[in-house]
């Protein structure tokens, strides 16, 4: 029973973003890729970064916590002045303090889920999460998900907020939040014949030839439906 889990986290951590962004209105590819870990980031606790959401809300955190996104930290340039400071050690000290106030504008991620996702990297830098070992280790989320924090986090969370939390980890890059979501959905899927999980996905319906790919390229979906 863990294997049809193992391969149901690994197509949502691919597609989730695919999902979200694209209305459901294309079909679904079965991608298999891999998503890279978010830089460590070390940053003085009292260097600050400003996340601005697509309407227009702020959220202020430390640079140290918004690191966890790789996207933030890209952004910011975090890690790409280590040689200078090294070669700067002898100055006057005029360089010594990096600039405060520093802004990243978030397109793609509304002020509510951000404000989700900010809860997320700041206990996060507090408490990390432990990874999600592959295969999972249980049979049901809490058997996954020992963290108490991490898994009342998410729990809480509706369907449509779930899916927003998956588009918006992808689009930052923020690996923990996204196998942290995918696992929420992953047990929501379990079980779930092949047409349930297209009605929760809200996916358009196969036609023939499109179900009869499907049926050939992941018989698995199918097996456990029938099962």
């Amino acid at each position: 029973q863990n294997r049809p889990q193992s391969r149901f986290l690994s197509f949502l951590s691919t597609t989730a973003f695919y999902i979200c962004f694209s209305n459901y209105t294309q079909r679904v590819d079965f991608i298999m890729t891999e998503t890279t870990t978010a830089n460590t980031i070390e940053s003085d606790q009292k260097d600050m970064v400003t996340l601005v959401s697509l309407d227009d809300h702020k959220f202020t955190l430390p640079v140290a916590a918004a690191g966890l996104s790789e996207m933030v930290g890209n952004a910011l340039g975090l890690g790409d002045d280590e040689d200078e400071d090294e070669d700067d050690e002898d100055d006057d000290g005029d360089n010594a303090d990096k600039p405060t106030g520093k802004t990243v504008e978030l397109l793609k991620v509304t002020s509510r889920c951000l404000e989700k996702v900010v809860q997320f990297m700041e206990h996060h830098h507090q408490e990390k999460m432990n990874d999600i070992p592959m295969p999972l280790p249980g049979n049901n989320f809490e058997e996954c998900m020992t963290q108490e924090w991490y898994r009342e986090f998410v729990r809480e969370m509706d369907r449509d907020m779930i899916f927003e939390i998956l588009g918006a980890a992808n689009y930052m890059n923020i690996k923990p939040l996204l196998d942290l979501a995918c696992l929420r959905v992953t047990f929501e899927l379990t079980g779930k014949s092949a047409e349930e999980i297209r009605v929760y996905l809200n996916l358009p319906e196969l036609t023939a030839e499109e179900e009869a790919k499907a049926r050939e390229e992941h018989a698995w979906i199918f097996e456990e439906s029938n099962n």
